[in-house]
């Protein structure tokens, strides 16, 4: 199977995540979509939702998504986790699967900082969706000697590959989970912004406020 791991914090999820999933598995002809929420974000500190919340809402988010899951390794090891160690435990799972990781421009730009990136680059094949306003040039200067970079512009089963990073616009969003978070604090409307369950949730809960 072809498999998109879909990491980050989720605090909270929101239409972009969830819009971004869809084009990248149709983009890239996947079987499947997991969202791998963090427990203990090792750089995030501030104003993060708990995990279990975290989860929940990423549970309302995808209902009725046939391809989509949710991995609760992160969450359920109660400690501050390493994506090179849990791409180690995904793919002893995944063993016979093709994997790719998907996170956004601002996370991959400083994949520099993330433990034994240099072996992660190694370990499983990037795709790094790209908002329409930033400039990749900043990364592929960056990471040029690292990594082998491609522009996806078309459908296809593009190959899983060592030290191979797929970048990706899919169709734009406006919308960051800091600025969902912002817009609570400030008692502003997120209709649409997030899923309606989620947006729920975040009032039963009082949530970022």
């Amino acid at each position: 199977m072809r498999i998109a791991i879909f990491g980050g914090t989720f605090n909270p999820v929101h239409i972009g995540h969830i819009r971004g999933a869809i084009s990248v598995y149709e983009t890239f002809k996947l079987d499947k979509v997991i969202f791998l929420p963090t427990g203990i974000p090792p750089h995030k500190k501030d104003n993060v939702a708990n995990a279990e919340y975290r989860y929940t809402m990423l549970k309302l988010a995808i209902e009725g998504l046939k391809f989509c899951e949710i991995s609760r390794l992160e969450i359920d090891s109660n400690r501050v986790n390493y994506t090179i160690d849990t791409i180690g435990e995904l793919k002893k799972e995944l063993k016979e699967d093709n994997l790719f990781f998907v996170v956004g421009t601002d996370a991959f730009y400083y994949l520099n900082l993330w433990k034994d990136y240099k072996r992660l680059v190694d370990e499983i094949t990037f795709i790094v969706i790209r908002r329409p306003e930033y400039d990749t040039k900043i990364i592929l200067n960056k990471y040029a000697e690292l990594v082998d970079f491609e522009e996806i512009h078309e459908n296809g089963k593009y190959p899983t590959q060592k030290r191979k990073v797929y970048i990706y616009t899919p169709p734009a969003f406006d919308v960051s989970s800091s600025m969902i978070r912002r817009k609570i604090r400030n008692g502003e409307c997120i209709k649409y912004l997030v899923p309606e369950k989620v947006e729920n949730f975040i009032k039963e809960k009082r949530l970022y406020q």
